[in-house]
Order: structure tokens, then C-alpha cells, then sequence
């Protein structure tokens, strides 16, 4: 009787950490798509929350989107600093391991331009590479990471 309610309880604590994920706000896709998500995972949930960074490097969140396909189209805004998170969480029912690894990255969309992000998981390896296209020329430039912490004011 004891393993069983421990069972119960395993399940319960596991259904409220998986349920902790869809109290965040889902973002509202609609701005020109002006954003290309490329993913390549296995084994892991990936999602990309949305925030966006006034004057005084103060952060608003915007919502958030599971990279739940091999290609989605967002939109954000441009001319205006945007904070992304992309998150990879994943867990291990047998193992009772879970584990999330993140990469954020400051990102200020300009008119002539379009952004990748490219999202995988292989092999155990993360990896997240954002890159910025001019729309003319078709040139694509790997961009730097920059980060929130280096935001002034």
C-alpha cells in the first residue's frame, strides 16, 4: 500500500512540474513573420519565451511559443529590442530526472532584414545559432549572443 501511494504521489508532483509550463501566457503570433525557427530535436521540449525591452532595459513578457515543429514563422516587432529565451527541458519518467538548459539572447529586428534561429538537440548536444539575413542581398551573418545583462540604459 505504501509503494502505491508513493506511486500516486511520484504522479502527482510530476503531473504539477509538467503543469508549471501552461500557466505561461502564449504569444500573440501577430506581426509581420519576420522570425524563422529551425529545429532538430529528439528527446526534449523546446519552447522560446517572448519578452520585450524598453528604454530603461526593462523587460516585459510577452508570452511564449513551443517549438513544437521543424519550421515556424514568428513575428516580432521591429525597431524595438527583444529579449528571447530558447529552453530545452527534459525529463525522465523511469529515471525520476529532469533538467533544463537555456540560451538568451537580445535581439533587435531592423526593416531590411530576417532572423533564424536555429534549435537542435542531437546526440546530447544543445545548440542554438541565431542568424540575421539581409532580405536584398540574401547575405546571412551570424549574430552574437547578446545578452540582457549587457543592456544600458
Amino acid at each position: 500500500m505504501l509503494r502505491i501511494n508513493f506511486l500516486a504521489f511520484s504522479l502527482f508532483v510530476t503531473a504539477l512540474s509538467a503543469g508549471g509550463c501552461a500557466t505561461s501566457r502564449h504569444y500573440q503570433n501577430a506581426l509581420p513573420h519576420n522570425l524563422t525557427i529551425e529545429s532538430s530535436t529528439e528527446s526534449v521540449e523546446t519552447a522560446l519565451d517572448i519578452y520585450s525591452v524598453g528604454k530603461q532595459c526593462e523587460i516585459t513578457y510577452l508570452g511564449a511559443v513551443d517549438i513544437d515543429h521543424d519550421l515556424m514563422e514568428l513575428g516580432i516587432a521591429k525597431g524595438q529590442a527583444s529579449y528571447l529565451v530558447v529552453s530545452f527541458t527534459s525529463a525522465s519518467f523511469w529515471s525520476n530526472r529532469s533538467g533544463q538548459i537555456s540560451y538568451d539572447f537580445t535581439l533587435l529586428p531592423r526593416e531590411a532584414y530576417r532572423y533564424t534561429i536555429d534549435v537542435s538537440y542531437l546526440d546530447n548536444i544543445y545548440n542554438v545559432t541565431v542568424y540575421e539575413i539581409n532580405r536584398a542581398s540574401g547575405e546571412k551573418r551570424e549574430m552574437e549572443g547578446g545578452e540582457l545583462r549587457n543592456c544600458r540604459s
